[in-house]
């Protein structure tokens, strides 16, 4: 089997179909060194499609990594929905290179928030679309090729609307909470869907914001469960929905989301994510989740060659990292991840 057939295997329930265990990334795999290799450097990479592309399938192309991921941040949405949006021309010109950020929040009620007519040629929606049919021209079949998005409530809480103030109106207001997220839910199903349609094979929901560790599992319920359902359920391929943080007391609630897979980050252990997958629907697909900083960055081989076995071991689907790539992480260090997965993933 190749990468693609083994990752749409896991995602569409075929899992013991696969002659290994894939070896993913559904959330940024961009790094110095595939900047160098590629010449796709940020901020450029962010904007122009062909080096998007070129930089999104680096991990695959040279470390053998599965699937192809893009973009690589998470102001997308929010850059969409009106939010300004500072991409470190600044620091790029010095050679660092940084994640880009929001200037200032954009919403105090939703009726405030700006929903473009025409979506699929907004901002940075049309860059994506146009690096997805690059990507499946070369890799079509071959490798999977993945978006991942950053939901409502996130682009809520984290750019559009004052954290803090978003934060209260959970408790202060829930209304307002509600109104916020049913104004973005249908647009950003549109947005979800421009990609389907422009040849994406999976959709990744990266809700960084709605983990254990900022949310309590009663307001996960109320206010993010309900919505990543609706989304979930009219994007047209295959999904993962991919919480970075603690979620070990939601990850029932996540699986009942529907999307096709988790994925959890290295806070979380994959026995007990397993045990309460299975408890709701037994076999359903996990992806984790070695750290991406103090394993797959910092460590040496043998270290993340073990920490591979042990979480294959424990239950897991395919591999991926807990998280982003971090940004300065050795090209050999994420082969060694793959290397492992395809060592000790043989079915």
């Amino acid at each position: 089997m190749n990468s693609y057939e083994r990752v749409m295997a896991v995602l569409e329930g075929r899992k013991d179909e696969v002659d290994q265990i894939p070896c993913v990334n559904t959330v940024s795999t961009a790094t110095i060194e595939f900047m160098e290799k590629e010449d796709a450097f940020w901020p450029d990479a962010h904007k122009d499609p062909e080096k998007m592309a070129r930089l999104g399938a680096a991990a695959h192309k040279y470390c053998g990594l599965d699937n192809i991921t893009i973009p690589f941040d998470m102001t997308v949405e929010a850059e969409v929905f009106g939010v300004p949006i500072d991409f470190r021309e600044k620091a790029a010109k010095k050679g660092r290179y940084l994640w880009p950020g929001a200037k200032r929040s954009v919403a105090e009620s939703p009726d405030m928030i700006y929903i473009p007519d025409d979506i699929p040629n907004t901002k940075r929606v049309a860059v994506i679309s146009k690096a997805i049919k690059i990507l499946k021209e070369q890799y079509s079949g071959k490798a999977v090729v993945n978006v991942f998005m950053v939901p409502p409530f996130t682009a809520l809480s984290s750019y559009i609307v004052d954290t803090i103030k978003f934060m209260m109106a959970m408790k202060s207001d829930p209304q307002l909470v509600h109104a916020f997220m049913e104004k973005l839910t249908p647009p950003f199903i549109e947005m979800a869907n421009t990609y389907a349609d422009a040849g994406a094979d999976m959709i990744t929901l990266h809700d960084m914001g709605a983990p254990c560790d900022n949310i309590s599992p009663d307001q996960f319920e109320e206010f993010v469960k309900p919505y990543l359902t609706r989304i979930l359920g009219e994007i047209k391929v295959p999904t993962v929905l991919n919480i970075c943080g603690r979620t070990e007391p939601i990850i029932g609630k996540m699986v009942e989301c529907g999307a096709n897979a988790i994925a959890v980050d290295e806070r979380d252990s994959i026995a007990n994510v397993r045990a309460a997958a299975d408890e709701i629907k037994p076999g359903y697909p996990i992806i984790g989740n070695i750290a991406p900083k103090k394993v797959i960055h910092q460590a040496p081989p043998e270290v993340i060659k073990e920490q591979v076995k042990t979480v294959i071991e424990q239950g897991v689907d395919m591999v991926a990292p807990g998280c982003d790539f971090w940004i300065q992480t050795p090209s050999e260090k994420i082969k060694a991840m793959v290397d492992a997965t395809a060592e000790f993933g043989k079915r």
